[in-house]
């Protein structure tokens, strides 16, 4: 059953990512879920469900889960989050279930993926060459995120000895000119080839790990000016978020709305969604608790990883050192698929039967807690047209009677607020009408990056230096 399920993520994410709205994560992340629950109902009373979710080695990830969870739920930004954390929940229940796959049920996946990989191929073909928009708006969204998911595709391509995928997927990696893919490919080549020589095949043959060591360097000294300055300001941003909240962290993806406000005055300005460094971001995100149990989970399934898929694994942990291809939920998913051949499948000693009805009970509330949030997430997205076409027929009345009731309390709130900041910024008035919304906004969340841009730009056209003057204290008192 789970072996159909990740079947069917792993062909259909990577060529939806680029059109990845929120009822499709959605749908993704319920598919994952409820073919994980079926498959763990269906084998409560033999006590296999038991040992693939309760084994020892997973202690970590369940830890890392919770803690993550933990952070999502006491963050401000929780209104904005939910939806992603949900992509990162799938991703770890792929990891857990994929270790229990039976070798028919996931070599049926590999083919998939393999099948997912040739729709990611043609879709880049024809973007390139019909409709001219290859570098503007890339499968997987992202020219760098594209090239990791094609190194990562590479391995187990020639696994399966699937020479013209491996070929279409090097020409992937060609074409994007991503630095951090040849980053990645080389990692992986000098961790394949000291795999192979061993002993003094490994001195005779240093020469091989030189070259590999000396590309590296290369590729490193060919990054662009910019693109260093720019990660640096990033990794500073996240070291600040996690400074300021080095326990709890400010909730998975929240690095988005929060980076602009840490980022140092007189740096490279350039916004990012993402830190480029998976590590600093995840840290940044969620605090060290979670960090540091999620790293440990990477690490050591990543040394147990069977086949050629462990060399797919090593090239996207070198490349989160410098980029941001796991926060994109179809590379996520795919890694951790591969990554979950590294979890110790279950031993017959761990089996032991399960309370049914108490856990089946656990399973119904926390599901129906889930799919209340998602109705909620979606209905708030249909408030959200109905607010803007007021607002553009000049009937702000109306748009905020749209959003009353998220309005009212719960996690949609900070959202609510700031979306009607946004719609009434083009007012008549400069956006003075706006400011009570963005002011309300930072008594929900005072981290709120686009709600400080926002008044300082309000209260400057205002020509009202005293508001100006006391916005930058208070802005001062939070981004120290």
């Amino acid at each position: 059953m789970t072996g159909y399920i990740f079947s069917a993520v792993l062909l259909l994410a990577p060529p939806l990512q680029a059109v990845f709205d929120l009822p499709l994560q959605l749908a993704f992340q319920q598919a994952v879920l409820l073919g994980c629950l079926a498959w763990a109902l269906l084998r409560l009373r033999g006590g296999e469900a038991c040992a693939a979710l309760a084994g020892r080695d997973r202690y970590p990830l369940w830890a890392a889960a919770g803690l993550s969870l933990a952070a999502l739920v006491a963050s401000p930004l929780r209104g904005y989050l939910w939806a992603e954390w949900g992509n990162y929940a799938a991703g770890l229940l792929i990891l857990v279930f994929s270790a229990v796959l039976s070798e028919k049920e996931r070599a049926f996946a590999v083919r998939a993926a393999a099948a997912g990989a040739w729709l990611v191929f043609a879709a880049a073909v024809l973007q390139a060459f019909v409709f001219k928009n290859f570098v503007t708006f890339p499968p997987l969204t992202n020219l760098n995120a594209l090239a990791l998911y094609a190194v990562m595709m590479v391995p187990l391509a020639l696994e399966r000895r699937a020479w013209a995928l491996a070929g279409a997927m090097v020409i992937l990696v060609v074409w994007t000119q991503s630095l951090g893919a040849a980053l990645a490919g080389l990692a992986a080549a000098g961790a394949y080839a000291a795999s192979r020589l061993k002993g003094r095949d490994l001195r005779d043959n240093a020469w091989l790990l030189g070259v590999l060591g000396a590309l590296g360097v290369l590729v490193i000294w060919l990054l662009q000016a910019d693109s260093v300055a720019g990660r640096l300001a990033w990794w500073h941003s996240a070291w600040k978020m996690f400074l300021a909240r080095p326990l709890g962290g400010f909730g998975y993806s929240a690095y988005t709305w929060v980076q602009a406000g840490f980022q140092s005055a007189g740096v490279f300005r350039e916004h990012s969604i993402y830190a480029h460094n998976y590590y600093l971001e995840f840290l940044a995100e969620n605090g060290l608790p979670a960090a540091a149990a999620w790293f440990w989970v990477l690490f050591s399934a990543a040394k147990k990883t069977r086949g050629l898929a462990k060399f797919s694994v090593i090239a996207a942990l070198a490349h989160s050192f410098v980029d941001f291809g796991l926060s994109v939920p179809a590379n996520f998913w795919l890694f951790c698929f591969l990554l979950g051949s590294g979890l110790e499948a279950p031993s017959a000693q761990e089996n032991r039967p399960w309370p049914v009805k108490p856990v089946l009970l656990l399973a119904v509330l926390l599901e129906t807690a889930l799919l209340s949030l998602c109705w909620r997430g979606l209905s708030f997205e249909r408030a959200k047209a109905r607010a803007l076409e007021a607002a553009a027929a000049g009937d702000p009345v109306l748009a905020e009677a749209e959003l009353r009731p998220q309005l009212a309390g719960g996690a949609f709130r900070l959202p609510a607020l700031e979306f009607l900041g946004r719609i009434n910024l083009t007012a008549r008035d400069a956006g003075a009408g706006s400011a009570f919304y963005f002011e309300a906004a930072l008594l929900e969340n005072r981290y709120s990056a686009f709600s400080w841009r926002a008044l300082e730009r309000i209260y400057a056209a205002s020509g009202n230096t005293g508001l100006s003057e006391a916005l930058q204290r208070r802005r001062a008192e939070v981004f120290k």
